[in-house]
């Protein structure tokens, strides 16, 4: 199961023994794991792919990293019989970090990538799993790319069905013209440099 972090408490009456709460970097966790928990696991990332880790303005987040998937692999390696267990998992909105976390643990538990993106994407149709989870959860589970590109071509079909433009495509976008705009203050800065006067050669003068 996979849900926001105000829904936790709507599932305080289903079997769950594993939690897992995904927080921004420096925010306290509030979420309440179930009375019948047996086992949870907190991680504070922010909710970034790797479009925006290369924008200014993100320069200052916490993007997950290849630690953070390795304790979510650790976390579903121990979950060998999912028939027995009851898996929650949250974050800020339910549909980016804490769906990729659950893609990553049934992988790790022992599902194949398909299966463990569909029965996810089956409970949380809305789900946008965070790209930079899977593609860093493909190298360490060794699964050839096949659960960042699952997850690319399921966003790319999802903005298509809305009718809306992959922010990715927008952030690209801005990343090229804040790589133009660097390019550009370095070549007048380059400029200046050379017309400076004790930098200019006057022909025949040595």
């Amino acid at each position: 199961m996979v849900c926001s972090r105000e829904s936790v408490e709507n599932y305080h009456g289903h079997p769950v023994s594993h939690f897992v709460s995904l927080i921004d970097p420096g925010e306290k966790d509030q979420s309440i794991p179930p009375p019948s928990v047996e086992r949870d696991l907190s991680l504070a990332f922010s909710d970034l792919d790797d479009i925006e880790v290369t924008l200014p303005r993100f320069k200052s987040y916490k993007p997950p990293e290849k630690e953070h998937i390795e304790e979510l692999v650790g976390f579903g390696r121990e979950m060998s019989d999912l028939s027995e267990w009851g898996l929650l998992l949250n974050c800020e909105a339910g549909i980016s970090r804490s769906p990729a976390a659950a893609i990553i643990i049934l992988t790790a538990a022992g599902y194949r990538p398909q299966t463990a993106f569909g029965l996810v994407r089956r409970v949380q149709p809305e789900m946008l799993p965070n790209r930079r989870m899977l593609r860093l959860s493909d190298e360490v589970l060794n699964t050839g790319g096949a659960l960042h590109r699952m997850a690319e071509i399921h966003r790319q079909k999802a903005f298509l069905r809305a009718g809306y433009e992959d922010p990715t495509l927008v952030r690209q976008r801005e990343a090229q013209l804040e790589a133009e705009q660097v390019w550009w203050k370095r070549w007048m800065r380059s400029m200046a440099r050379r017309l400076r006067p004790e930098n200019r050669k006057v022909p025949g003068l040595k």
